[in-house]
C-alpha cells in the first residue's frame, strides 16, 4: 500500500468539518479495495465510514475494486473505456496505454468528451468498460446500453451499475409533464428514472450476457460496501 499523505490530510480535514464526533466514536478497521489502505474510514456525505481517507473511494467504488481483485481482471494491458471516472481509480490508471477516461464534458478526472448515446469509437474498440452510476442520468438509456455493447470487443467485459430499488420490479419513468424538481425529489439529483429489477432485462436486450456481483456479509463489513447491485456484462 502506498500512502497518499496529501490526500490523507485533505480527507481528515474534510472529515473533521463534516463530522468531528467521528474521531471520538468507535470505528472498525476497514480495508480499501481500490488503494489497499487498511485503517479507519471517514464520514462522507450522508454516512459515517463512507470514504477511504487514502484515496477517497466511496462504497460503490470499492465494489468495483473488489470485483477486479476477486476476478484478477486487470486494467493494465487492456483497452479500457471508463465513463464518468471515479477519482480514486483515475489517479491510479491515468497514463496507462489504452485507458480512456471519458465524460460528457471535460472534468478533472476525464480526458475526453464522450456521449454515451453516440460513443465516438469504432465497433469492438474496448476490452473493458466501467460505467458506474451513469445511465440514470441519460435520457435515452437504451441507446446508451446499445452503444456500450457496440464498442465492447467480443469476449470483453462491461461493469455496469445504476441505483436500483430492490423492491421495485419495473423501472419507473416520470411522465413528460412532471417538473424537474419533483423528478429529482423522487429519483435523486440529476436522475431521470427509478430503476427496478428489470434493469437486467435492459442489458440482456442489448445482447449482453449478464451476471450480478454478489458479496458476502463479511466482505461488506470489511470493505464497507454499498448495498447495491453491480452487473457484469459480457459479449
Amino acid at each position: 500500500m502506498s500512502l497518499n499523505l496529501g490526500h490523507l490530510a485533505e480527507e481528515w480535514g474534510r472529515g473533521f468539518l463534516r463530522d468531528p464526533g467521528q474521531y471520538f466514536a468507535a470505528r472498525k478497521l476497514r480495508h480499501c479495495t481500490v488503494c489497499d489502505y487498511r485503517g479507519r474510514f471517514m464520514t462522507g456525505p450522508g454516512r459515517r465510514e463512507r470514504r477511504c481517507p487514502n484515496c477517497g473511494s466511496r462504497e460503490r467504488d470499492r465494489i468495483i475494486g473488489l470485483h477486479l481483485r476477486r476476478t484478477g481482471l486487470s486494467v493494465a494491458g487492456r483497452r479500457v473505456l471508463h465513463l464518468a471516472p471515479e477519482a480514486s481509480f483515475y489517479r491510479q490508471w491515468r497514463g496507462m496505454p489504452g485507458y480512456v477516461a471519458a465524460d460528457l464534458a471535460r472534468t478533472r478526472t476525464s480526458e475526453r468528451r464522450v456521449d454515451i448515446t453516440a460513443i465516438d469509437f469504432p465497433d469492438a474498440s474496448f476490452d473493458l468498460i466501467i460505467c458506474n452510476h451513469v445511465l440514470e442520468h441519460v435520457a435515452d438509456d437504451r441507446r446508451g446500453i446499445a452503444e456500450l455493447h457496440r464498442v465492447l470487443a467480443p469476449g470483453g467485459t462491461a461493469i455496469v451499475s445504476v441505483p436500483i430499488e430492490p423492491d421495485r420490479q419495473a423501472t419507473w419513468t416520470p411522465p413528460p409533464e412532471m417538473p424537474k424538481a419533483d423528478i429529482e425529489r423522487l429519483c435523486g439529483y440529476g436522475h431521470l428514472r427509478l430503476y427496478g429489477r428489470d434493469f437486467e432485462d435492459l442489458l440482456r436486450g442489448a445482447g449482453f450476457a449478464v451476471a450480478a456481483v454478489v458479496f458476502s456479509p463479511a466482505e461488506n463489513d470489511l470493505h464497507r460496501l454499498a448495498d447495491e447491485i453491480v452487473h457484469v456484462c459480457r459479449k
